[in-house]
Order: C-alpha cells, then structure tokens, then sequence
C-alpha cells in the first residue's frame, strides 16, 4: 500500500544507516491524511527497538500558553531530569537579568537535558500537529537539536498548514539541511482499491473503487466513514445483502467523518465551509470572503485546504451529504443573518434569482423588509414559472405579497399568483381570482396584469365584472397604441367574437375595428406578420363564421409550429389547435393534441390536460370514433371537475352526450342532462355544443318537437352570433332528421340543400351527411345516386360513424327496390364500420348475427372448413374485403396492389372454396381484417 511505503522510508531514515548528526523527519499532508497515524506507527516501531519516545500533541487551544510543548516532553523523562522543565513566569520573576536571560537559561537546560538522555541510548522525540505548537517551545527545541551532535537523536513531527507569530520559528526549525519531508498525499485509485480489496474483497474492490474515490477523494478517514457506514447496514440488514450492497451510500458516519475534517482545520476553515455549503454552485472566493467576512487570502487557502481533503472538488462538494451535514451543522441564529446576507450579495452581483431567493425563502426577511427583497422575489417567480417550477414561484410571490407595503403591487403578485396555477388547479384560485374582480375594474391592477383576469372571470361567467376589466385595459390601451397591451386587448375582442358574443355587458367591446375580424385579403409581401395571439384567434373566428379557409388553416399551423405551450401561451395554442379541429383537419389536430396531451400530462398542468382531452374527444366524434369520444370526455372532467370549467362546461358535458346518443347509451346521456349547469353557459359557443347534443338526445329517444326547438335554437343564436358555419355545427342536418320523422319531407329537403350550399363542392363530412339525409326525401329510384355519392364523400374526409349510417340507408334502399345481394353486401359494410365506430345501437338495429369468423360459419353451414384453410393471407384479405362489399378498385387501393392482382386472388378463392361469383361469398367472412381508414 501507499503508506507502507512511507513508513520503510522513515525507518531507513532513523533507525538504519549511518549516523550522521540529528535527524529530522516531517511528515505534512492536509487534514485527516493520515499523519497522525503514520506518526504513531513510527513511535510505536522506535519502542520496539528499543529507543526512547517522548512524545508530545501540539493543540490550537494550548498555542498561547508559554513551553506547553516542552512540558509534554519533559513528563516522558526520567523523574531526576523533569526537575529542569520550565517553569513560565517563575523563572524569570527569579532571574535577575529578567525575562530574555531566563529564556536562555532554560534553553541551555534543555540542550543539557538532551545530550544526558541520548548518552544513555537512542532517542526519538515525537510532536504531533507540531504547527499548533506555542512560540517558546519551538525556540527551545529548535536550539536544543541544533547543538545536540549525538547520532542517537531523533525527531519526527507531524504538521499541516500555518499562519501566525510561530510560522517563522517553525519553518527555521523544519529546514534544517537534513530533514526529510515525507507529503502524504489522499489515496489514488488505485489506493483506494487496495484498501477495499482488504476489506470487501478483489471483485467489489474493483466495481466500486472508482466510486468510493469519487465520494471522498482518497481522504482515509471519510473512506472509513463510507465503510463503517456500510458494515453498519450490513449489521441491520439481512444475512445475504443484495447486490451492489458494496456502492459507497453515505451515512452517519461519514457525515461525521466529513464534519471532523472540516473541524480540525480551526475556526476559519470551518467558516468557510459553512460559505460553501450555504452558496451551493453561486460560491466565489470574492463572494464567500464577502459572506463570512474573512479576507480572501484566507479564503483562498481554505479552499484548497478543503479541495485537498477531499471534501471540495473544483469548488463543489463531492458529497451532498457533507454540504447537508455542514448546514445542518450552523447554529439557528447564524443561519438566518447568512442567508439574508447570501441573498443581498447575489441580488447586488445580477445572480440567476432563482439562486436569491432559495436564500430569502429559507429565513424571515428582517424588520424593516428591504425594499429590494421583493422586487428579487418577484424576478425568481417569473424565473420559476418559466421553468415550470410552479410550488417555487407560488412560495417566492407568497413571501413578496406577505412583505410588499405598495397596495398596487400586492394586487399584481395576486393576479401573477393566478395566472401561475391557473392551468394547474383553477378551484384553487378561483376566491383570489374573485377578489381581484373589484380591483382590476376600479383600475388599480396593472392593465397587462388585468388580461388574464379577465380571462378568468369570462370563464366563470362574471359578465359585469369583465367588462369592467375591459374598460380600464381599453382605456390603458388607448394611451399606448400598437404595444404589447394594445395587440393583447385586440386578441380579446376576436376571443370575445368566436366565443362570448352573447353578452350586452360585453357588446361594446364585439365592434371589431377593420383589422379585428376575419381575414379578407392576404397580407402582403411588404406587410409585418401579425403577433401568434392575433394570428390564432383571427383564424379560429374565420372558420368559425365562414366555414374552412386554407388561409386560416395554415395560419394555426405555423402558430402551433412556432409558439411553445406557456402559461402566457396557452389560450394562442389552443385557439389555433380548435381552428384545425373545426376545419376538420383531423389527421394533424389529432398529432398535435396528443403531443399536447402528453406534454401537459408530464408537467401536471390538470387544467390545460382537460382542454386538450375536450379537444382530443371533438376531434373523435367529428370522426365518428364514439368510443374514444367517451374515453377522452370522461378524463377531461376527470382532470377538471364541472365546477372548475365554469360557463364552458358545455363542451366537455356536449361531447360525452352526443357520443353516448350515437352508440345508444341513453339512460347515460340523460343521467348528463340532468346536472346542474349554469345559465351563462347558454351565452357562448360551448354552450352551443351541449345544447345540439341535448337535441340530439331528444331525436334519439322520440321527443321531436323538444328537439326541433333545440336544433332551431342552435341555429338562432349560430346566426345571431355570426357563426353560422358549416365548421361550427350542422343544426340544419339535425332539424332536417327531426322533420323527416313528423313527415315533413319538404322540410327537410330544403334544410339539407341549404346545408349542402353552404358546405359547398369540397368532400366534406359535412356534405357528406347533407347527401344522405338529402336521399332520404327523394324517390326511391333518386336515393341509390344520391347515398353512392354521399358514401364516396364520406369515405374521402373520414366521416366513419356518418359513413356507416349512409351505408346502411344505402343497404335499405337497394332492399327496398329487391336488389337484396347488394343490400346485403352494404349491411355488411356497414356493421363492419358501426362496430369500428362503437355505434352499438345502429349494429344492433342491422341485425348482426353472432358468428365471425370464417370457420364458425362453414362449421354452422356444413361447409368445408378444410377448404378456408387453403387460403393465403393475401387471398384472405381479398375475400374478407370482398365480402364486406368493396368493389375490386377499392379493394385494389386498400391493399395497394393491382386491380388485375384482385381479381386474380378472387379468382383463386372462388375456385378454393368451391363458388361461382362473388354474392356466394359467405356473410359472416372475418379473417382479422380490420377496417382501415
């Protein structure tokens, strides 16, 4: 090992060889390195051959007492020699020449007393942390080694740093022409493995070697503590500990291990440690001099003193275990002033805030509060809400509100409070949210501070209040045209028109300037691109009130490419994510809501999560998949209880009763229409959605005249309001089902046809649906054409539950005109599709048998089923399609192969199981083939 080194040294040094005058020995290293040990061994090895020891321990406490040294050294001497010890003060009261002659005269005594013992037989004279040793003794045996010729003298000490009177007389007794300086230096790695080897064994030695050097940078006595630390867990642990039981886990011991060295190094060192462990990261030698009031020279020493110890590396500690053990180390009432001071010294040196304000949250700010702690609180709540740390900026603006004496400003910390947790728990501010209502009405909240406050109080159907709000920030805006305030009020106008219009409270506000309502005309090349916010609501209120609009499409596009979901952010995403879903732009309103979904899931944003699931479950039923319309709902109110939604609780409650009347569900529609909702919700565009799934629901269950006074209802306000879109809500569609089940077959026929107008020639689910109710009021010999098209419109734009309906009118139109092959095969299609939407009461209503697959049903028609066994995959997948109704060109670009490969597949499978053409195909074919869109 290292040190077994150093000790044949010494030997060599003092025992062996030639005698050549006095010899000295030093051994120095940094705190805890194992000196004292290796001083002990070497006293220890001199008794056993015989020499004499006299030993003494320099202590710190003991520097100011003259000859207390020498005292030590005097004790170890025969009885008839202690009697010329130095007696301090005594002599020299004694001597008449005074204090300089007494001191002589005991330095004589002493060299006297050194040549008599070393006559007798070797001596070794032995101090330990010789550094401490007091200015009197060292002059004394300083003198006394240098006049003692005798070979049989020998001194060994051990000494580590030191500044003060006694440096001088140190060093000019430690650089005597042959003393041998033996550094002892921290374990190396290889070190250290050997001493795990002795204690854990070769394999473990050699798995964490490396660790338990890291840990503790080859200090002896912080690796004793990390082992005694783990033979203690063995100790409480089980017989067979499991493995990796030999990693380096700091415990108690260490801890105190860690303490010790910091300990040994005296008051100043300990104080900086103390500074380092309070900075953390932010520690400097200029700012930690500052923080503890120890000049940097000090500092500078101490650093690397600890950095050689093996507590500091590259000014960290190695451990967090030794920071925590140090601060828990301070003293309650020397805490609170550091951390205060820690804190001012930061903020005055433009440290990151987050870093000043671990400091003021970790004490009471003094009496009087100093102006600039709140303005520091404030700058690390804005840091924290930026990195999501929403506890850290809650605490911060606590601590501001709790010390802030300017009225205004404790208003600002309250809405900033707000509008920080908002998209986590609304219940939990929404009394803070009401409180504020008074204030930003009356003008003294800030106008950027009062937006999101009006925000809030729109959502909770306070109408008064927010257009009170409203007037203070449009009277501010008005004062500072085109900044920041100015675009953000225009942004609330659009957000007002696509989703409040309903409110004579708020009607000032709706008179759009020309370049606050939906696009007319393309910007120009030269023209400065509109702030994301307005982008996003203007193109949410063009397609709302115009239907789509590629323009308005593409402008949420680049805004969801460009903007990153933030509490400042949130309502500018979602706004232009609602624009892709009401333009039926499903395949990347779905991409970007999941992406969503996940980002506000792992960042516990519950509020923002229920928007985006609401979002998710409108995309799914606008698609016709109802189950995930359920799944999607249902976690939305999960998320954010019906009471946190407020007046837009329509939308969620909308979704889940439109679902559940598609697929049949309705004891559970109805349970939802019975719950309480407040009337402001009737006001706004999510009200609009429960209100058409409440006539829906009415449709469903035979109340038509309810639902025709919904469905019109609907229309009145999409009209008023003026977002009578296709891209809103087809009520015409649903007003026009309604009168085709009181007979009113003109009635309908008109609405469907004003449907069909405004959806216009693009395939649309819109036209779609329009196509096959419009069917419904033709002549029987006119409805074949008309469904034929709305299926092929539907299948284009992804309408699946509206497909499915079409299919099966189509299967009962060619019934009813005795093509029942063909009826058969639309069935077909059609259970396929409603089984794949979840519309549980329109595959009921075809009347789907019970056997599936291909098996099943040659086992119940006697058939061969040896004979379906012979078909391939691909020829399967051919028949399955086929008998399911798709012509040979669909089936040719479902599976992307040949038209010519189709029938070439048919071919073979009529021939395999014994048919002629493909109606013989048997009805119930299924070999796992799922419909795809």
């Amino acid at each position: 090992m290292e040190r077994d080194q150093e000790i044949a040294r010494l030997n060599r040094l003092l025992f062996e060889g030639a005698r050549e005058g006095s010899r000295l020995a030093v051994i120095s290293g940094a705190v805890t390195s194992g000196k004292t040990a290796l001083l002990h061994t070497m006293t220890d090895a001199a008794g056993g051959r015989g020499v004499r020891v006299l030993p003494a321990v320099a202590s710190a406490s003991e520097q100011r007492f003259p000859y207390a040294v020498l005292e030590q050294l005097y004790q170890g001497m025969p009885t008839h020699l202690q009697r010329s010890r130095p007696r301090p003060g005594l002599d020299a009261l004694r001597d008449p020449n005074g204090p300089d002659q007494a001191e002589l005269s005991l330095l004589q005594n002493f060299h006297r007393t050194l040549d008599e013992l070393t006559g007798d037989a070797p001596l070794l004279i032995a101090i330990d942390d010789v550094q401490f040793a007091d200015l009197p003794s060292l002059r004394c045996l300083a003198y006394g080694i240098r006049r003692c010729r005798s070979e049989a003298l020998s001194v060994v000490v051990s000494r580590g740093s030191l500044t003060g009177p006694a440096a001088t007389a140190l060093d000019e007794l430690l650089h005597e022409p042959k003393v041998c300086h033996v550094r002892l230096a921290p374990l190396t790695v290889a070190g250290v493995s050997t001493l795990l080897t002795q204690e854990l064994g070769t394999e473990e030695a050699g798995r964490h070697a490396a660790a338990y050097h890291e840990m503790t940078g080859g200090n002896l006595l912080l690796l004793r503590g990390l082992l005694d630390d783990r033979f203690s867990r063995l100790t409480r642990g089980p017989l067979d500990p499991a493995p990796g039981t030999d990693a380096p886990v700091a415990g108690e011991l260490f801890r105190q291990a860690a303490l010790s060295c910091v300990y040994r190094g005296g008051p100043a060192h300990r104080r900086v440690a103390h500074g380092v462990a309070l900075l953390g990261d932010a520690a400097s030698v200029p700012l930690l001099s500052r923080l503890i009031e120890v000049e940097e020279r000090l500092v500078r020493q101490s650093v690397a003193l600890l950095t050689e110890v093996g507590i500091l590396h590259g000014g960290r500690f190695r451990s967090d275990a030794v920071r925590t053990v140090l601060l828990d180390d301070l003293e309650l009432h020397e805490l609170g002033p550091l951390h205060h001071r820690a804190a001012r010294l930061l903020y005055e040196e433009g440290a990151d805030p987050i870093d000043v304000a671990r400091h003021l949250l970790s004490h009471e700010a003094p009496e009087p509060v100093e102006e600039w702690i709140t303005q520091a609180l404030c700058d690390a709540a804005v840091h924290a809400i930026a990195a999501d740390r929403r506890e850290l900026a809650m605490n911060c603006l606590q601590m501001a509100d709790r010390y802030t004496t300017d009225e205004r400003e404790a208003l600002q910390l309250q809405a900033t409070m707000v509008q920080a947790m908002w998209p986590f728990n609304p219940l939990s501010q929404m009394r803070r949210l009401q409180s504020l209502a008074g204030p930003a009405g009356s003008g003294l909240l800030p106008a950027p501070e009062t937006i999101p406050v009006v925000i809030g109080l729109l959502g909770l159907g306070r109408m008064d209040e927010a257009a009170a709000a409203l007037e203070q920030v449009s009277r501010a805006a008005a004062e500072h045209p085109g900044t920041e305030l100015d675009t953000g009020l225009r942004a609330i106008r659009l957000a007002l028109s696509s989703t409040y219009p309903d409110h004579p409270e708020l009607r000032p506000f709706l008179d759009q300037e020309e370049d606050d309502g939906p696009w007319d005309v393309p910007l120009s090349p030269d023209q400065t691109p509109e702030p994301p916010h307005l982008t996003a609501f203007r193109a949410l209120l063009t397609v709302l009130s115009r239907g789509v609009d590629e323009r308005a499409v593409r402008a949420a596009e680049r805004v969801l490419e460009t903007v990153r979901l933030s509490d400042r952010t949130m309502l500018t995403v979602h706004a232009a994510l609602q624009t892709l879903v009401y333009a039926d732009r499903h395949a990347t309103a779905t991409t970007w809501c999941d992406r969503l979904i996940e980002e506000t899931s792992e960042r516990g944003a519950k509020a923002l999560l229920a928007y985006f699931c609401v979002l998710r479950a409108q995309i799914a039923l606008r698609v016709g998949r109802l189950r995930d319309t359920v799944r999607y709902a249902e976690r939305a109110l999960e998320e954010l209880p019906a009471r946190g939604w407020g007046v837009t609780v329509g939308m969620p409650l909308g979704m889940l009763i439109n679902a559940h009347t598609a697929m049949g569900n309705h004891d559970a529609a109805a349970e939802l229409l019975a719950r309480p909702v407040p009337d402001e919700m009737y006001r706004n565009r999510f009200g609009l959605h429960y209100l058409y799934a409440r006539a829906r629901h009415q449709l469903a269950t035979g109340r038509q005249h309810a639902a025709l006074t919904d469905f019109r209802a609907c229309g009145e306000k999409m009209a008023e309001w003026g977002l009578d879109s296709p891209a809103t809500l087809t009520w015409r569609l649903g007003a026009a089902e309604t009168w085709l089940t009181l007979g009113g077959q003109e009635r309908a026929a008109r609405l469907a046809e004003e449907q069909l107008e405004l959806a216009g020639e693009s395939s649309s689910r819109t036209r779609g649906a329009a196509l096959r109710i419009l069917a419904a009021t033709r002549p029987r010999q006119e409805r074949i054409a008309l469904l034929q098209q709305a299926v092929g419109v539907l299948q284009a734009s992804g309408g699946w539950y509206e497909m499915a309906r079409a299919l099966a009118d189509l299967a009962e139109a060619h019934k009813q005109l005795g093509d029942l092959d063909t009826s058969r095969l639309m069935t077909r299609r059609a259970l396929r599709l409603a089984d794949s939407c979840g519309a549980d009461e329109l595959s009921r209503s075809l009347q789907r048998t019970p056997a599936r697959s291909a098996l099943s049903e040659a086992a119940r028609t006697g058939e061969d089923t040896a004979a379906f066994s012979e078909l391939s995959d691909a020829e399967s997948r051919v028949a399955a399609l086929a008998a399911s109704g798709y012509t040979n060109r669909e089936i040719a670009a479902k599976l992307f192969i040949t038209i010519s490969t189709v029938e070439q597949h048919l071919t073979r499978v009529y021939r395999k199981i014994n048919i002629s053409q493909r109606r013989e195909l048997p009805a119930s074919l299924d070999f796992d083939v799922a419909y795809t869109a």
